[in-house]
């Protein structure tokens, strides 16, 4: 970004000039859908890691078992005889 701001207008210029002659106007179109195309997945893709990321840090209610695939359900769960009262 400190780059962009040394630039003045003439560099810009300059460069929009280069960027003309190098691709030339009809090719323009293609080059700035190609750019956006590209951004669009980048910000898809960051995001996709940020909710992969946010997702792995919530707390589980499921253990693997060390060299175990299949998963244990640790989620305490009440039973008959701790939810009916006690009759003494």
């Amino acid at each position: 970004m400190l780059l962009l701001a040394m630039l003045g207008t003439m560099e810009i210029v300059v460069i929009i000039a280069v960027v003309l002659l190098i691709f030339g106007p009809s090719k323009l179109p293609q080059l700035g859908s190609g750019v956006g195309k590209m951004l669009r997945g980048f910000k898809k893709e960051m995001k996709a890691i940020d909710e992969d990321e946010a997702a792995d840090k919530k707390p589980s209610s499921k253990a693997v078992a060390a060299g175990d695939d299949d998963e244990i359900d640790v989620t305490p769960k009440k039973t008959a005889e701790k939810a009916k009262p006690k009759e003494a």
